[in-house]
């Protein structure tokens, strides 16, 4: 769970906690619930080549959604999130290291004897 760097007026903090992050390219996608304890929803946060917030309740009509975003503001949500997804370690991994193993292949770490089949004899 990640509190995020907005407040809403009566002083209660926005949360957004990460079920998925899946990449897509060259993009990122963040799927979890935002919410302040008055109001949880589902949100995905694309990254990448093209950035956007979609919230589920926008589309479905979820109860209590257009209160939540007059409290905290929909554009400064917006753009917390995205700058939050943006700041995740997941998002800053090198192709070149995608497991954290940054030695370079130095061949077989085994050695055994040639068979008799491939003996040349």
């Amino acid at each position: 769970m990640i509190y995020i760097g907005t407040t809403e007026d009566n002083g209660s903090a926005i949360y957004f906690d990460v079920h998925s992050a899946e990449r897509h390219g060259r993009s990122l996608h963040i799927s979890g619930t935002i919410g302040d304890g008055c109001y949880e929803g589902e949100v995905l946060v694309e990254v990448g080549r093209s950035e956007s917030v979609t919230f589920a309740d926008a589309w479905l009509g979820g109860s209590g959604f257009a209160e939540f975003l007059s409290r905290c503001g929909a554009d400064l949500l917006e753009r917390a999130l995205l700058e939050t997804v943006r700041e995740m370690p997941m998002f800053h991994t090198r192709r070149g290291r995608p497991h954290g193993n940054s030695k370079a292949y130095a061949g077989p770490m085994a050695c055994e004897c040639r068979p008799a089949w491939n003996s040349g004899a």
